[in-house]
């Protein structure tokens, strides 16, 4: 540091203790200027805070309805997808994709004696899905471990004035045309609080609506007079399954179990059934069909959400051409843009706060000026430059925005963390989507904020300092 620097920042020093400041009759003024820059810091550091909580429970909610991403047939006609539990291990395998699951969705209604009301049905496989989000939103009750379960939300549980253990009529819309009526138990009520979400999702085990996609084959075996081997079903080509007995049929050989096998050999949705002879006669097990391999899609969760564009890109270069992707945000683009916009309104709360914190610092500056307009005729006098006055004026500016940060900061922080760890200020689900006040702490954005707020609060200061040039040395002494 030079000569003129040592000497600017000694009596910036000065200027600033609290002995030299006493007796100044702008020490009030400076005071409520420090005040001000720690109540516009907090403000933003609050407001960060909370926006970046709200985005961020609004999303986690939205996406622990589906997934961060979905992998889906290109043709909207496919009927479904069997299930490849290599291409899941080879997406699994990607850094930052945390799971991957089969994915099971479809249109369904539930009917009661006085009302109906249609639903999106989505099937949970408690040993794959990722269930944090429903499990923590149930209120009582489990999630669907039976095929006859189902869970759902308060809202809708209220609407169809329905409880735990009740019984309803769901009827599960098959390909757009073909309906499965099924009575299910109500296992459990949730609520998010995403209000459009819960009225609208219900939660079955995915065993469910496998069954009754009509997908796959089914081998079964005839014990008429002549034993033969039936089957159900459509292959992939949407044919008939052929099928072949394992070892060939020899009725004359009571020992050996035969095995009916329906499908093609490279068929990876095959089915069996068996024949086997006990207690004098042949008897038959039916297969448990291949409608267990079927998935309407896979859905994707992954470690961080910023990251989401590029492994949509990755993933989308790892899967066959006949799929495609599609992300959470291309899902619910309303949700996502409203999201969006909230930034804005930070954007707009910390520039004010700035401009605020600008001119209460130009005001105390000008009237520091003033009152040291002796001082400072004097140092010009004894041949400091006008340069070396503009920042002695700068630093002890600093040194006042400085003290009003680190109390903003610890006004800002102490307000967030009481309520995060309280919850003390509450919301109204209905409006807001959650039931208190959410604060998430992104230290790095709020870091560079802050270094742009005081970076601007600095260079704003150079106007006021420059009128400090202004002072004649010759006029400045005389005034007593």
């Amino acid at each position: 540091m030079n000569t003129s620097g040592k000497i600017t920042r000694r009596i910036a020093q000065r200027m600033s203790s609290p002995s030299s400041s006493s007796s100044s009759w702008a020490r009030p003024v400076v005071r409520i200027a420090t005040a001000g820059v720690a109540l516009g810091l907090a403000l933003i550091i609050v407001s960060t805070a909370i926006v970046q909580g709200f985005q961020s429970e609004i999303r986690e909610l939205v996406i622990g309805f589906g997934s961060h991403l979905q992998i889906i047939p290109n043709d909207p006609d496919n009927n479904g997808l069997v299930l490849n539990e290599d291409l899941l291990t080879e997406i699994s395998s990607i850094e930052g994709v945390k799971s991957i699951a089969p994915l099971h969705v479809i249109t369904g209604l539930l009917e009661t004696k006085k009302s109906l009301k249609g639903v999106t049905v989505k099937g949970i496989s408690i040993n794959r899905s990722d269930t944090t989000m429903i499990s923590s939103s149930i209120i009582y009750g489990k999630l669907p471990i039976d095929k006859s379960d189902v869970l759902i939300s308060a809202p809708l549980a209220s609407k169809l004035e329905l409880d735990t253990n009740d019984r309803i009529s769901l009827y599960l819309v098959i390909k757009n045309e073909e309906v499965k009526p099924r009575v299910v138990r109500v296992c459990g009520i949730y609520e998010t609080g995403l209000l459009e979400y819960d009225e609208r999702f219900i939660f079955v085990n995915s065993n469910l609506l496998q069954e009754v996609s009509n997908r796959g084959v089914q081998a079964v075996i005839y014990l008429n007079e002549r034993i033969r081997g039936g089957s159900f079903g459509k292959t992939l080509e949407n044919e008939n399954p052929k099928g072949r007995w394992e070892p060939d049929l020899d009725l004359q050989d009571t020992l050996i179990t035969y095995n009916w096998i329906v499908g093609e050999s490279e068929s990876s949705i095959q089915d069996t059934a068996i024949l086997y002879f006990r207690n004098g006669k042949w008897n038959a097990e039916a297969g448990d069909g291949s409608w267990n391999l079927f998935c309407e899609g896979y859905e994707v969760f992954i470690d961080e959400y910023k990251d989401l564009a590029y492994l949509e890109q990755k993933i989308l270069n790892t899967i066959p051409y006949t799929l495609t992707t599609q992300n959470v945000i291309r899902q619910s683009p309303e949700i996502f843009s409203w999201l969006g916009m909230l930034d804005l309104n930070v954007i707009v709360i910390i520039g004010l706060m700035v401009l605020i914190s600008i001119i209460n610092m130009v005001s105390a500056l000008l009237i520091v000026i003033l009152e040291r307009r002796s001082q400072v005729g004097l140092l010009k006098a004894l041949g400091m430059r006008d340069s070396t006055v503009i920042q002695l004026f700068v630093r002890y500016a600093t040194r006042i925005i400085g003290g009003g940060f680190i109390g903003g900061n610890i006004i800002g922080f102490a307000i967030c963390i009481i309520q995060d760890q309280t919850g003390i200020i509450t919301l109204d689900p209905s409006a807001y989507y959650v039931s208190e006040v959410p604060i998430l702490f992104d230290f790095s954005r709020i870091f560079l904020i802050e270094i742009i707020a005081f970076v601007a609060c600095t260079i704003a200061m150079l106007l006021p300092a420059w009128y400090s040039t202004r002072i004649q040395p010759s006029t400045a002494l005389r005034i007593k």
